[in-house]
């Protein structure tokens, strides 16, 4: 797997992980443009700027193929309220014609691992309810419904069910530890745990 790279995203990144976005939100297959609740592709300032709040606390990484960015995934806070510190929601996405051939578990594998040491203990992801892909990925890798909206979405004529998912990433400790901000972590680990998740593939 030499040809691939993960690596954390830069503000150069954002019109490329922008392409990759947009089909989700303005693809004439609602199968596709279901999956993103926008009805509007943002903007380039907007995307930016989105980015850089994630980024400055929580990991955001991108796969490449011989420089080509092949997808993405990123953690944010799950709710602002400070009993909530030890939880993310999870959200990745990956060109049309990349899908299905193990990259996902790449970005997730070396996200995940990174969570745990940010002290991040349970991780959830929303996904419409009948994108059956993105279901069987999630529990492929653990992930388990915890929680089903019906209807709780109105885009492209129709209602849209929406469903959460949970991961516990680390065991429970009896006192929670302060999250770690990315930046907090030691570079070297970071760029160790990128590359092992492309070795173990």
């Amino acid at each position: 797997m030499k040809s691939l790279l993960l690596r954390l995203a830069k503000e150069e990144d954002a019109a490329e992980l922008l392409e990759i976005y947009r089909p989700y939100v303005e693809s004439p297959d609602f199968a596709v443009s279901d999956t993103s609740f926008e009805y509007e592709v943002p903007t380039l300032e907007v995307w930016r700027e989105r980015m850089a709040a994630i980024s400055g606390s929580f990991p955001y990484i991108l796969l490449e193929e011989k420089k080509k960015i092949l997808g993405y995934a990123y953690a944010h806070s799950y709710r602002e309220r400070a009993a909530y510190h030890g939880c993310v929601e999870v959200t990745i996405y990956i060109r049309r014609e990349a899908t299905g051939r193990g990259r996902g578990r790449l970005l997730y594998a070396a996200l995940e691992e990174l969570l745990r040491m940010m002290n991040i203990v349970n991780a959830y992801a929303c996904i419409t309810a009948h994108n059956e892909a993105s279901l069987a990925f999630h529990r492929a890798l653990g992930y388990k419904l915890c929680g089903s909206f019906p209807k709780s979405g109105f885009k492209n004529g129709h209602y849209i069910d929406m469903v959460w998912l949970a991961k516990q990433l680390a065991p429970y400790p009896p006192m929670l530890e302060s999250l770690k901000k990315i930046s907090e972590l030691e570079g070297e680990r970071v760029e160790a745990i990128l590359a092992a998740a492309v070795n173990k593939r």
